[in-house]
This record gives structure tokens, sequence and C-alpha cells, in this order.
């Protein structure tokens, strides 16, 4: 596994974008596709994350992932960077998901600022970073460089992340769309998304984001977003293979 991922990231390192392999598009079948959704719930073990009246965001994020991956895997393979309450490294959580060869990647976490006013999720594709009152950088040990993930996975990235945005809105949150380079959204073969689903800083919102019953609505509209945009995603493959020429015959 671990030499998979040190092949990708040496290729990377050493070759501009231009001549980076591009993965090729989602293979599509009839009933499902046929790479899994990767969750990935952040932090873990030793990693708190947020912490804000004894409430610490590595929980909430392994039960939403939790409940989220429930509500996918009736209808597409879906698999977690950790179930229980573990660390896992950063190198790792990308290793396993160039390994398993995911469709997409979703990471999972909730904010804190100092302002306790501001609420709502905010959904962060791959991109320049604009330094406001909606971004927060994420602290973590000294990880390798990684260069910017191929163009066609930023493209993919950026239509996952709206996919989501449009979703939650249309179920009556409040959510942001982003751009940030933070280290897993640089995955260099799968379209990879990170959404803070709310802030631990306003009391209110901190209540309704440990409250089950918001979680399994969290849950429930994520869950819509993604499988639409797998969907779509397979269908614009599928229309792409049958558009192709065949291969002449010797």
């Amino acid at each position: 596994m671990k030499a998979v991922f040190a092949a990708v990231l040496a290729a990377s390192l050493s070759a501009p974008v231009s001549a980076m392999h591009i993965a090729a598009p989602l293979p599509w079948t009839p009933n499902r596709p046929a790479t899994p959704v990767i969750l990935d719930p952040g932090h873990g073990g030793d990693d708190l994350g947020a912490v804000v009246g004894g409430v610490q965001e590595k929980n909430i994020a392994l039960a939403v992932a939790l409940k989220l991956r429930d509500r996918i895997k009736t209808e597409m393979p879906v698999t977690l960077t950790r179930e229980v309450d573990h660390y896992v490294t950063l190198d790792d959580r990308l290793v396993e998901s160039v390994d398993w060869n995911g469709a997409v990647f979703v990471s999972i976490h909730l904010n804190k600022v100092k302002n306790k006013k501001l609420n709502g999720a905010v959904v962060y594709s791959f991109g320049a970073q604009k330094r406001g009152s909606w971004a927060r950088r994420h602290k973590h040990p000294k990880v390798p460089p990684m260069p910017a993930p191929p163009g066609v996975e930023s493209r993919e990235s950026a239509s996952l992340a709206e996919s989501v945005v449009r979703t939650m809105r249309a179920g009556g949150f409040r959510v942001e769309d982003a751009k940030s380079d933070y280290y897993v959204l640089k995955n260099p073969t799968v379209p990879s998304i990170l959404i803070e689903i709310g802030y631990l800083s306003n009391p209110e919102e901190a209540a309704r984001l440990n409250d089950p019953a918001y979680q399994d609505k969290l849950a429930e509209t994520m869950a819509t977003a993604i499988k639409a945009y797998v969907s779509d995603r397979s269908l614009r493959a599928e229309t792409t293979a049958s558009a192709a020429p065949a291969p002449h015959s010797l």
C-alpha cells in the first residue's frame, strides 16, 4: 500500500503538472460505480481536533461519517479511513485512498474560530484560499510536500463541492463553498473535498452538531449530494466511452 502511494508521490513531485498521469474517468456499470466512496473522519485518537466545552471534533466527525456511510452503502461501495477512535496520519489517509482507487474522497471536519456568531458549513475543494472569516488553518504534523492535483481531478473536485453545496442549501442548511490547499485536497488520483460541517465555537450550532437527529439530517443530505455526483460522473464516463471511435481492425 505504501509502495503504491510512494510511487504516485514520487511521480507527482518529479513531473510538471502538464506531464502528470491523469486518472481515467470513473468506470460505469449498470447499477453502481466500480470504485468506492472514501469517507475521511478528521482527527482521531490523541488528535482531538477542535474542542469546546468538552465536545470534541473527532467524535462528531466520526459519528457523522458512520451515518453517512450507512446511507451510501446500500447503493454504492463506501469505505472509511477510520471506523473507530484512532489516529490516522495525513499520509496514510492519502495512501489508502490511492490504494482503494476511490471514486471520491470526502474529509469531514468541524470548525472553531474566535467569532462565536459564525455558523454553517463550508465545503472546500482545491485552490488558492482566501483568508477571511470562513477560513481556518488546520494544524498538523509536518508532511511531505505535495504539488497541486492534476487539472482533471481539480475540476472534478470543484464539481463535487458544487453538488454538496447545492444539495445542502436545498435541504435548508447554510453553507459556503471555498478553496484551500489542505493536504488531503491534493490527492493526485481522486476528486477530493473537505467539509467543515459546522462551528463548535457557536454554542447553538455546537448543540445541534452534538444532536444525533441533526447528524442524521446532515448525513442524509450529504449522502444525496455524493450519490448524485457519482451517478452523474458515471453517466458522463459512459457517454464518453460510447462516443469514442471504435479501434481499427488489422
